[in-house]
């Protein structure tokens, strides 16, 4: 696994020389759109003039997610994926039944 390296604007990148994968922690539910937003600026600023390129942003977990350049999607495009468990999480529509 990639080391992971603190970058400005509390985005967390998998490594300094592929600017077209960004990991964002987010702990403050007020801040998420904010901070997605400003992870999908800094993919777009880095993808270079002629990629095709769009841009996947995926849901890995309550405050982890990933924001990519991504040729699975097509160019001028923002896909979002939610690939967040949420078995364990009460209440959510994809929890596990009580036991009884």
């Amino acid at each position: 696994m990639p080391a992971i390296v603190s970058v400005p604007s509390g985005l967390l990148s998998t490594a300094p020389q592929t600017p077209f994968v960004l990991h964002v922690v987010v702990e403050d539910p007020q801040c998420i759109q904010d901070n997605l937003a400003r992870a999908v600026e800094q993919v777009r600023g880095a993808v270079t003039p002629g990629d095709r390129r769009g841009i996947l942003l995926t849901r890995r977990g309550r405050s982890l997610f990933t924001v990519e350049a991504s040729p699975d999607v097509p160019y001028g495009t923002t896909l979002e994926r939610d690939r967040w468990h949420r078995r364990d999480v009460p209440g959510s529509d994809q929890a596990a039944p009580a036991p009884q």
